[in-house]
């Protein structure tokens, strides 16, 4: 059964999601997919995040493509428009994987998302992080 086939069965067993989730975090981890590979499947994640309920898988897919955003010098950037449209779904933890993806990115434009959580005191040391991560993208 493929990843996608997994993560669109709403009652499929949290527990085999998450194994399979960490199965593929490992594969972007340890580097064992090419470069596009490794690029489809972080973005099958930034997709498919949105429409998982529990926020533990949705904590463990985010993890997977920061793990891959690390393992991989990707040239071309991992498409968060799914996970930016759906912001309010998200907990806290998933919010902190969120900003170090958009400080990531070397985007001016998501200068304003980060700082919007600067707010929460539960996030403000990411918020900070991120936007170190960004102004470092950015002198690039």
């Amino acid at each position: 059964m493929s990843l996608i086939d997994i993560l669109s069965k709403p009652k499929e067993d949290k527990q085999i999601k998450l194994d399979e989730i960490g199965r593929i975090r490992d594969l972007l981890d340890y580097g064992n997919l090419d470069m596009e590979e490794a690029l489809n499947t972080m973005n099958l994640l930034a997709e498919n995040v949105v429409l998982q309920e529990d926020n533990d898988i949705k904590e463990a897919m985010l993890n997977a493509i920061l793990e891959g955003e690390s393992s991989y010098d990707l040239d071309v950037e991992i498409d968060l428009k799914d996970i930016l449209a759906n912001l309010s779904m998200f907990n806290d933890e998933c919010i902190s994987y969120i900003l170090t993806m958009l400080g990531y990115t070397g985007k001016e434009e998501y200068r304003e998302i980060i700082q919007s959580f600067s707010n929460n005191p539960k996030l403000s040391s990411d918020v900070e992080e991120a936007l170190l991560e960004l102004n470092h993208a950015l002198k690039k």
